[in-house]
């Protein structure tokens, strides 16, 4: 059947800030794809799509373009989303004059995993719901199998919601109803206002298996369920996501900066890196490459090559003025120090706790800050400038169906170098990817505890990598690399990620980053 999709997704999700505080909830990731996805997914690639947008739309123009070139879509801007005469039906209004055939309506809150029926007829999702307040429900006919009335956001509604999702068969009389009805709800015109006009011609429920993504708690339940639990725990920052769809990766950033510099120092990385295809001011794609990343890996001898291989291809030294290695240094100094400071304030704001002594897995650990006290930052800063990555570590790193490696997700720039940076932090990254396997973070496998004034961690690792960190070390020892550099390093890493991440990893690491420091400044003290 000939039909168009209609999309409304102009609102601002005032209800699921902070994470749609940069982006539309339609791009907020589902399963590793957008939300709006979900909805375009359910329909043949020959369906024409109308969207209707406003608040970010630049973004989601953007990621349709990454993930649907091919398509056919048309943007309708609403001018406006609050205030008197807005809401779903001003929306459907702004739509209007593209709609010339049956369509499908939905809103971008609605998923559902259930095929979407085509609009042969009128129709609309329905479910059962317990808080008719909050939706517009549906009165049946006797035999139960037609619509005979709507009672939308009250009190004496019954159970049965319409969920977002329609088919419209009868769209001239659909628009007709919708233009003379001028009922508002909480200075809202509502789509209802619309349906009321089939029901003369008929106007079927159907049953859908629903999820409602207009809160944060919904979300999340939408995002457990279409990921069937395989990913346990939320890794992502509501800054940046990453989704997989048609065989290509697309990266969105919510600073436009992040995403110029990701793509000059791809092309300053040339091979190493996957080629990147399309490329916005928010967002950048490149084709999926077929792999394994090296959390996936058991060959031992895959670590000895994949090092070996940085040094040659990616750690290739940059020979600088006495002036500029000086600069250098300093921008060491601010990335090490000066970043770590920040870092642990906004950990420490955020979470409303402070610095204070600890007792972690039985260690008497001091403060932070007497622990960053008794380092040398000025030794500490005295990096090798060289090719680097920015966040290696071995989920970042593929090992393709050819026997290749690929370096993936890696960072834009470091403390503002995109040319360079220091070795010694790519070290120290791949270093504490090997305490602890973020494969294994991502699939809940780690554990703090917290007794009166004493912390436990634990963390699922296997022999794999115990048996790579032993590499590793020789690895540096051979180069004549600093390990003692690398492993304080790696504890001021750990550090720097615990305002990053959610809870309980943002606690974990940072307390694993005391308990690694504390050791290497005492390891220090015991040398010196």
């Amino acid at each position: 059947m000939e039909y168009q999709l209609c999309i409304l997704a102009a609102g601002s999700g005032k209800r699921m800030r902070p994470l749609t505080s940069t982006i539309n909830k339609a791009l907020l990731p589902v399963n590793s794809k957008a939300a709006i996805s979900h909805v375009i997914e359910k329909h043949c690639n020959d369906i024409e799509i109308i969207i209707a947008v406003n608040y970010e739309k630049e973004k989601i123009k953007q990621y349709l373009d990454c993930a649907y070139p091919e398509r056919k879509i048309t943007y309708v801007d609403v001018p406006k989303i609050e205030g008197k005469g807005t809401g779903p039906g001003f929306s459907m209004l702004c739509c209007r004059k593209y709609l010339n055939k049956p369509f499908i309506f939905s809103t971008i809150d609605t998923l559902y995993p259930d095929d979407c029926p085509e609009p042969k007829n009128n129709w609309m999702g329905v479910s059962k719901v317990e808080d008719p307040v909050n939706f517009c429900t549906i009165e049946l006919k006797s035999n139960n199998k037609l619509i005979k009335g709507f009672i939308d956001k009250s009190k004496s509604g019954t159970n049965l919601a319409f969920i977002g999702v329609a088919g419209i068969y009868d769209y001239k009389t659909f628009f007709a109803n919708l233009l003379n009805d001028n009922t508002q709800i909480d200075g809202e015109i509502q789509v209802s206002n619309g349906f009321k006009g089939l029901i003369k011609n008929g106007l079927k429920p159907i049953n859908f298996n629903w999820f409602d993504i207009g809160n944060l708690d919904k979300y999340y339940l939408a995002n457990k369920y279409f990921s069937s639990n395989l990913v346990e725990f939320d890794f992502s920052k509501k800054d940046e996501y990453i989704y997989f769809i048609n065989n290509k990766v697309i990266k969105y950033f919510s600073e436009s900066k992040i995403v110029n510099n990701r793509i000059k120092r791809a092309n300053l990385l040339k091979k190493l890196t996957p080629e990147i295809i399309k490329k916005f001011s928010h967002f950048y794609s490149y084709e999926m490459i077929i792999g394994n990343v090296l959390y996936d890996q058991t060959d031992i001898i895959i670590v000895k090559n994949l090092l070996n291989w940085l040094k040659k291809e990616l750690w290739i030294p940059h020979h600088l003025s006495q002036k500029n290695k000086l600069s250098f240094y300093e921008s060491c100094k601010d990335f090490y120090y000066k970043k770590t400071l920040n870092r642990l304030k906004n950990y420490y704001l955020r979470f409303k706790c402070s610095d204070k002594e600890s007792i972690i897995n039985n260690t008497d650990v001091p403060k932070v800050s007497d622990l960053l006290n008794q380092i040398d930052f000025n030794w500490l800063s005295k990096g090798i400038p060289s090719g680097f990555h920015g966040d290696l570590q071995f989920d970042n790193i593929l090992l393709t169906n050819k026997n290749t490696f690929k370096l993936l997700d890696w960072r834009q720039d470091f403390s503002g170098l995109t040319k360079y940076g220091d070795i010694y932090y790519d070290l120290a990254k791949l270093n504490g990817g090997l305490y602890i396997s973020y494969k294994k973070i991502k699939q809940n496998k780690f554990d703090i505890k917290f007794y009166n004034e004493e912390v436990y961690l634990n963390s699922e690792k296997d022999n794999y990598l115990i048996n790579a960190k032993q590499i590793f070390n020789k690895f540096v020892h051979t180069n004549n690399y600093d390990l003692q550099k690398i492993e304080i390093l790696t504890g001021i890493i750990f550090l720097n990620m615990s305002p990053m991440h959610h809870s309980p990893f943002n606690h974990f690491i940072y307390y694993l980053g005391k308990l690694h420091l504390n050791k290497w400044i005492r390891n220090l003290d015991n040398k010196s």
